[in-house]
């Protein structure tokens, strides 16, 4: 972890309230891996007093840059918006706990809802440059998006043979990457990898159990701190045995860490 200032080098819209933000990163900083996370600082002033969380939806492989995607849903998020290319924000990162790889028996099976695009889309070009796991056959990586509707989908690159579901049909498939990934995945040996709405990460904590999958799903939760302090960002585990924080101990938890059904 390190706090740094970085330059903005794009700063784009790419769908209706959703923009990419892509920023230098300091060489003394540690490298960031799919499913960490850093804070902004979006502005000098008070207000919005709290850093804000993203998760990093890409590295340059130079490591030179990383990249991050968000929907323009509040003051803080409109603020960084409307941030100018070559100003300066404050960033402290990379922080939490990245996505673990999966055994050489697992598949992958990655499925994103919403804003949980960035994290998961980061894992999906990790595990296509793996040479090791981007070669066509059992073990290639099942990469399932899910959106309100066809407009909702960010203009960004997409891996290959990515899978688009939509709420209402106007794009790729009608339904939900749960659906699909039920339908399309065999029973043997898979790991889940999936970020988006709580509703979303418990039924795919389900099917897995149901399955004998293994699972690492990324909790998307509202962090004050984002270190570890404050515990604003605690989540239950199951059967009372206490709570977890997002930040410190997340955001990737495995299946039967959190009580997934209690935040849905």
């Amino acid at each position: 972890m390190k706090q740094f200032e970085a330059t903005i080098l794009k700063n784009r819209k790419i769908a209706e309230s959703w923009r990419e933000l892509v920023l230098s990163w300091d060489s003394r900083a540690s490298r960031p891996q799919p499913g960490q996370f850093l804070t902004l600082r979006v502005s000098p002033r008070y207000d919005p007093l709290l850093r804000r969380p993203f998760a990093f939806s890409g590295v340059a492989a130079d490591a030179s840059s990383v990249s991050v995607l968000y929907q323009v849903r509040g003051s803080a998020t409109r603020i960084l918006s409307e941030l100018a290319l070559e100003s300066t924000i404050d960033i402290v990162g990379p922080l939490g706990r990245a996505f673990p790889k999966p055994g050489t028996a697992e598949r992958s099976l990655l499925a994103a809802g919403g804003m949980g695009l960035g994290p998961i889309l980061f894992l999906a070009q990790a595990e296509m440059a793996d040479g090791t796991r981007a070669t066509l056959g059992p073990n290639e990586p099942l990469f399932a998006l899910g959106f309100r509707d066809a407009a909702s989908i960010p203009d960004i690159e997409l891996p290959a043979g990515t899978i688009l579901c939509t709420d209402d049909g106007s794009a790729g498939m009608r339904g939900r990457p749960l659906d699909y990934i039920s339908l399309n995945a065999a029973r043997g040996g898979a790991r889940v990898y999936a970020c988006g709405p709580a509703a979303m990460l418990a039924a795919f904590a389900e099917l897995a159990r149901e399955r004998s999958w293994n699972a690492s799903l990324s909790a998307e939760q509202w962090m004050a701190c984002g270190v570890g302090a404050c515990m604003g960002c605690a989540l239950p585990r199951p059967s009372g045995q206490g709570f977890l924080r997002a930040c410190a101990d997340g955001p990737v938890f495995e299946r039967d860490e959190i009580d997934w059904a209690a935040l849905a």
